[in-house]
């Protein structure tokens, strides 16, 4: 399970930022069709993996409240962390915030990548299967913010040496994989409590992240992508065997 873990958040960090590199080659008007339409997939798969696997697998190993507890904890811990700005990542590609901040849009994917590597750790709890397609669903989330961190970060910086400040803080996602399957595994007690926070992340990160950039009134068929993309996600999750 360590070993899947590992290969895992190397396609999650490292690979999605070298797959970022390859389409960010595409004309500008095909990478913003294309980004609404990645994280849509992306929605569903986080809503149901959250709902449908990790948190009622995390209620059937241990106590209801105290698993809640750890949940509705860890989205307060998100929201503060992004409140405070100690948590940031982009999916726009004019960001006023960060265009003239590579210092902090490094931090800000750095401990997003951290959190990410996190979760992926407790993905893979429920099994390879559902840890790989929650892989897949969180490269739909990282390619498209590893795309506009290039985007953003090549103002005036060569390529490469936009692509090391992308690089480096998505090696972090290993970080927090590894230390997180490495510590489930010596304490077993903790796994439904780990499994809680981790569908509360998925649930913060696709409600209050993904979600709201798809409020922009997109033309009907733009509409139509996006809605048939998250029922998408939500379908490859339903296939999965429990």
């Amino acid at each position: 399970m360590i070993a899947n873990t590992l290969i895992a958040a190397l396609c999650v960090g490292p690979g999605s930022v070298f797959l970022a590199s390859q389409v960010f080659r595409l004309p500008e008007e095909t990478l913003r069709k294309l980004t609404p339409r990645i994280l849509s997939f992306a929605v569903g798969a986080l809503l149901a993996m959250a709902l449908l696997r990790m948190l009622p697998h995390a209620l059937a190993q241990g106590a209801p409240m105290p698993v809640l507890k750890t949940a509705l904890a860890a989205i307060l811990l998100l929201f503060l962390l992004e409140r405070f700005h100690i948590l940031r990542h982009c999916h726009e590609f004019q960001c006023p915030e960060h265009a003239d901040m590579p210092m902090r849009l490094f931090m800000g994917n750095a401990s997003h990548a951290l959190v990410d590597g996190i979760a992926l750790a407790l993905a893979f709890q429920g099994g390879s299967l559902p840890g790989w397609v929650f892989a897949f669903a969180l490269m739909g989330h990282e390619i498209p913010k590893a795309l506009v961190s290039l985007v953003l970060l090549k103002e005036g910086r060569d390529i490469a040496v936009a692509m090391i400040w992308n690089l480096i803080p998505s090696l972090f996602t290993v970080v927090g994989a590894l230390a997180t399957a490495l510590s489930i595994t010596f304490m077993k007690p903790l796994t439904p409590y780990a499994l809680g926070a981790g569908a509360a992340f998925f649930l913060y990160l696709a409600l209050a992240d993904l979600v709201p950039r798809h409020r922009r009134a997109p033309s009907g068929t733009e509409s139509i992508w996006q809605t048939a993309l998250v029922l998408a996600g939500v379908g490859v999750i339903l296939l999965i065997p429990h």
